[in-house]
This record gives structure tokens, sequence and C-alpha cells, in this order.
């Protein structure tokens, strides 16, 4: 029996709304669920950290989320619901996750679990839980071919010159309130299936190609625009 068969015998594979808990007290849960990747997802980027998490505090009407690999800060009144979902399986491997909703029902920050299921199942159990219908699945284009990354693409070009100066710097994507940061040196950049994927230890960044049109540079650092001049969320700053 493969691991993702065992795990899907142990576990109830579906989709649910957790009503037990608020959702700042669900994340403070976090440290019991081993290692786990925080993502906050943008039309154009995603932002991951990945590790286990030290600690989670909840001041001020601010979440904070601590770890070796982890730095997050979120408001309190961000999400409206979360969302236990158990049905991803990538590489003979389940992924459950947390997704955390906005008012408008959009998941606009997510906690995958990257140990399997029973260490976010632990973590939550006895929280009361409403069955939700599964996810249709996302269509799909099968003649569609991932755009080619312009080698002069804005987005690229800065992250490349960063990476060949080996200089460290922090990358935070910014949201509605929401921050995650990661700081080190970039130590690879793999453009592929229509991104530019920035991957270290603890830390991927997926940034379409072609989303940044250019940088606001200044005392504070790059701040991606878009085609229309209006920042995308990401701030790229050197140290």
């Amino acid at each position: 029996m493969t691991q993702a068969a065992q795990d899907t015998v142990e576990t109830a594979m579906g989709r649910w709304r957790l009503d037990g808990a608020d959702p700042a007290a669900i994340l403070q849960h976090l440290p019991k669920m081993d290692r786990v990747m925080l993502a906050i997802r943008l039309e154009n980027f995603m932002h991951e950290r990945l590790g286990t998490v030290d600690s989670v505090t909840v001041e001020g009407g601010r979440i904070q989320i601590t770890g070796p690999e982890q730095a997050a800060n979120l408001p309190a009144d961000a999400f409206a619901s979360v969302v236990l979902d158990i049905s991803t399986i990538m590489r003979d491997k389940l992924y459950p996750r947390l997704e955390f909703l906005d008012a408008a029902g959009e998941r606009i920050f997510s906690v995958t679990g990257l140990e399997g299921a029973a260490p976010m199942e632990t973590a939550l159990d006895g929280l009361a839980r409403t069955t939700l219908p599964a996810n249709p699945p996302a269509p799909r284009d099968e003649t569609a071919e991932p755009a080619e990354i312009d080698p002069a693409d804005p987005g690229l070009a800065l992250l490349e010159k960063l990476q060949e100066s080996a200089q460290p710097v922090t990358i935070t994507a910014e949201f509605s309130g929401l921050t995650q940061s990661w700081q080190g040196t970039i130590e690879k950049i793999v453009p592929m299936g229509g991104y530019i994927n920035v991957m270290t230890k603890g830390f991927h960044l997926h940034l379409a190609g072609g989303s940044v049109a250019g940088w606001e540079t200044d005392a504070n650092g790059h701040r991606a625009l878009d085609a229309d001049g209006a920042p995308t969320g990401l701030l790229v700053v050197p140290s």
C-alpha cells in the first residue's frame, strides 16, 4: 500500500468549515502541526514559507507567527471563516490544507501540512465541523502552452541581479494588512510554467511572468508595479 493510500485509509477525505473556534484561535494550534507551508496568494504571485512554527501570539488585533523559517503578521479581523480541505495528493503524499477566507469567501491565506494529515488532524481534534461540497476540478486547457519568460522581464531582471550579487534581501508579500517576509540570499531562480520561481530553503516565490511592469525604487526598497502603475503587493528590500 502506498503512503498516500495508507493516509487516506486512516484519514477522512473531504472539506469542512471549522465552526469550533475563531480563526485566530485556530492559528494558535500551528506549533502542534509539525512542518507547514504558510502562503499568501495574490493574483500574480504566491509567497510561501515552509517550516515549523514556534509561536503564535495575538495582541493589539494582530496575529504574529514566528519560527525558524516563518515570519507572518496578520490582522485578526481579516478572516471570516476557516475551511479544512483534505483532498490533495501529490507525488503519493497527502497534503491537508487550512484555507482562511475573507468576508467575500475568497482564500487570502492558507496553511498546508507538509507531513501528512495526522499532525493537523490531531491539532484540530475536537473542533466542530460542517461538511462542505468538494471543490469542482479546475478547468484545464490541454492545448495551452505555458508562456515563455522574457529574459528582459522586469521581475526576472531584478531578481537575477540580486542573485548574482549574492546580496541578502528581504522579500515581502503585503495584502489587506497581511504581511509575510523572508530574509536571505537568492540561491536559485527557475523560470518555468509561465512563472519566475525563487526556490530556497524555507521559502518559495512564484511570480507570474509579465506581471511586473516595473519597480518603484526608493530608500525602502523595490516595490513591484503592475501595468497600471499600481503596487502588486510584492516588496524586495536589499539589506
